[in-house]
C-alpha cells in the first residue's frame, strides 16, 4: 500500500536502519519517494530516529536533501549514494547485505 499518492515505495511492516552497522547518531529508513513533477524536484522522506526510540515521541518523518556524492562520477554507470546528505558511516555503493552461499552461483556456472 501507498501511503502517499504517486509514491515509489510501499509501506514496510518493520523499521531498520539503513546506514552502516555500529553508526553513531540518528538511525534512518526511507519512507516514500516521491517523483519531481509540477516544477519541483524529486524528494526522499526519511524517518529517522535515536538509538531505543524507534517507535517513541522521538520519531520523525521528514524530507531530507540526497547526499551528493557518487560512485564512478562523471562516467555513464554512476551511482548515487542513495542516503541522506551528512549520513553517518560510508557512503551506500560502498556495503550491503551480508552475501551467504545462497546469493552465490552453482559452481559449474563459473
Amino acid at each position: 500500500m501507498h501511503v502517499l499518492e504517486g509514491g515509489g515505495f510501499e509501506v514496510e511492516p518493520a523499521l531498520w536502519c539503513v546506514l552502516e552497522r555500529g553508526h553513531g547518531g540518528l538511525h534512518h529508513t526511507p519512507g516514500q519517494a516521491l517523483p519531481a513533477g509540477g516544477g519541483m524536484p524529486s524528494v526522499m522522506v526519511w524517518l529517522r530516529w535515536p538509538d531505543g526510540d524507534a517507535f517513541g515521541p522521538s520519531r520523525e518523518l521528514l524530507v531530507l536533501p540526497h547526499c551528493p556524492e557518487q560512485f564512478l562520477e562523471g562516467c555513464d554507470a554512476a551511482e548515487a549514494c542513495g542516503l541522506p546528505e551528512g549520513h553517518a558511516g560510508r557512503h551506500g555503493w560502498e556495503f550491503g547485505p551480508p552475501v551467504t552461499s545462497a546469493d552465490l552461483p552453482p559452481g559449474w556456472l563459473l
